[in-house]
Parts: C-alpha cells; structure tokens; sequence
C-alpha cells in the first residue's frame, strides 16, 4: 500500500523533469539558432550598396544603431558584443565606407578596423597642365569647375609669390602621381595633397643641390624641359641647352611656351603667325624663362633641371622615334635638320 501510494509522485517528477529539460534544450537550440541568425548578412545576394560615414571618435554602439537602422545587419546588439569580443570597440576608424547587406558582421567590423574606406584613385600623368588636372579631377567626381576656378586664383601657402603675367598661380607645383583620394574629398583638398607630395618628394633635391635658379625659376625650367624631352637619358642635356643659351642671353625659342600661350596642342605645327602671339610666355619673342612654368613636371625633369650636363649644346631636335640631335652651332643645327627631313 506504501508503495502504490508513491509511484504517481515518482512519474510527476520524471515527467516535469522531462519537460524541464526539453524547454532548456529549446532554449538552448533557439538562442543558438538566433545568435547564428543575427550574426549572418542581410541578404546573400543583394547588389545593393550603401556609404556609411563613420565620424571621428564615434562609438561603436552609434555605428551599431546606425547600420541596422540603415538595413545593413540584422542586430546592433549582434555588433557591439562582437566589437568587444575582438577588442574592436575602440579601434575603428572613421571615413567613409560602402557596405552591402550581403556583408558579415566580421566582414564589416574587420573593413573598419583596417580603414577600407572608400577611395577614388587619380592617376595624373607627368606633363598634365592644372587646367587638365582640373579637367581629370571633375571627371572623377571630385569638386566642381567654379570651385576650381576660385581655387586656381592665388597660389597655396609655400608657394613662390606668382610673377606678373603668370596664368595659373598653381602651374607646376602639383606632383604627377596616382592619388588615392577619400570619398567626399573636396577640390581643395585634392589639390592641396598635390601640393604637399610635391613638398615632400622635392625638397631635398633642391636644397642639396648648387644651382643659382630661385625655387620657381626651376620648376619652370623643369616645365619646359618636361615639354619638350621625349627621352628621359636626354633631359639632362635638353635643361643645359636652354640654361646655356640664358647665360648668352639668346632666346629660348621653345615651341612648348608657345603651345602653353596659345592655350593648345598645334597638332599640326606651329605657323608663323602662331609664333608672333603676344604673351609674356612666347619665349621666342621674350627672353629667359616665361613668367612661370607651362605644366606639372615630374622628378626626371626637375633632377634634370637642377643637374644640367655638362655640355656646350646650344640646339635639340627632336626625332619622330623619341631621339634628340644635338647641336653646338646653326651650321650643325642647320645639318641635322637636313639629315632629319632626309631620314623621315
């Protein structure tokens, strides 16, 4: 009688406890379940993009908040505990980042642990004029024509104080190089960047070395012999010609101030008439370097302009293939137009 009387105690606890253990194991399976849910992309496939900006010294419980609200994870409570769990909280950097809803929790964090922002590469050859570095720089997205045109107007601090007569206060002063610019870069940055490479990749060469040229009198120099040099081995000499022709007094006669004054290529030659146009750059009619320089050169130019060879050469012709023919006298000059017109 004892015993029957405690059986149904028996089944009741192995039943509750069965249930127990059946809604901890739910439990289990679902926080598992949800934790694996929050923590995977929005969507797989998605093509859509968004740009985020992070602000400098934003929390990441901001940018949490933020990304979900924009609909790029699932769970901002998903992203501040992995962004502790990986010591991220404090570390990610600030800018502008473009995100998918396709994109893990990981995925996202590391991308702004390393700074993936989003950039805008420029490439900007050697010999590009401001005017189409301005051109390249609207093109890619970055400021606007008016912007640049208040820009171009004075020179940035550092700069030499512009001569009279000098069309783009900025010429030559804006390394050639491929920048990697941040989205929402503003005219003015981009072109102050330009200016501090050119600061930085430049300022030793000039201060080492023993040419009795003012700063801005060899940047122009530079430019011209950017110009007119089809072969790098040539530069060196090309800068003797123009700087042993200063030293004599005898004009310049560079084809390449003459296209800058006329604001064009002259693909097909420059006429007589083209030679005559009135402007303190037309070195045929003016004498020593033009008010300023006509492009942006890059280092072989202003190595060469700055290490001129030792040579008496008062003439260059330039050949179609990218060859130079050198020349002390007309008489030689003369002979080696004649050879070039003979040997087309």
């Amino acid at each position: 009688m004892l015993m029957s009387e405690f059986q149904p105690g028996r089944k009741s606890r192995r039943s509750w406890g069965r249930w127990l253990g059946a809604v901890a194991l739910a439990a289990v399976l679902f926080t598992v379940g949800y934790t694996w849910y929050v923590f995977q992309p929005v969507s797989m496939h998605s093509t859509q993009y968004d740009y985020i900006t992070v602000m400098p010294g934003q929390s990441a419980d901001s940018i949490a908040a933020m990304l979900q609200q924009r609909g790029i994870i699932r769970s901002s409570l998903a992203f501040r505990i992995l962004s502790r769990l990986d010591h991220l909280s404090r570390t990610l950097k600030s800018g502008v980042y473009r995100l998918s809803p396709d994109q893990s929790l990981t995925r996202i964090l590391h991308g702004m642990r390393d700074g993936n922002v989003v950039v805008i590469k420029v490439t900007i050859p050697e010999g590009f004029t401001v005017r189409q570095i301005v051109s390249r720089l609207v093109g890619d997205h970055i400021g606007s024509l008016a912007q640049y045109r208040r820009l171009e107007s004075a020179p940035f601090p550092g700069m030499p104080k512009p001569l009279k007569g000098v069309r783009d206060p900025l010429e030559g002063f804006l390394f050639p190089a491929t920048y990697s610019f941040p989205y929402g870069v503003t005219a003015r940055q981009a072109l102050e960047t330009m200016w501090q490479t050119f600061q930085t990749k430049t300022k030793m060469l000039y201060r080492t070395s023993h040419t009795t040229l003012s700063y801005g009198e060899w940047v122009t120099l530079a430019s011209i012999v950017q110009q007119e040099d089809k072969n790098p081995q040539d530069a060196p000499k090309i800068a003797a010609v123009f700087l042993n022709r200063m030293k004599i007094k005898m004009p310049f006669q560079s084809d390449a101030t003459v296209r800058y004054a006329l604001g064009r290529q002259a693909a097909a030659g420059l006429t007589y008439a083209d030679l005559q146009v009135a402007s303190p750059y037309n070195t045929y009619l003016h004498l020593g370097l033009p008010p300023g320089p006509i492009t942006n050169p890059g280092l072989i130019a202003l190595r060469a302009a700055l290490h001129p060879a030792p040579v008496p050469y008062l003439y260059f012709l330039g050949l179609r293939n990218g060859s130079d023919l050198f020349a002390t006298t007309y008489q030689q000059h003369l002979a080696n137009i004649a050879y070039a017109n003979s040997h087309p």
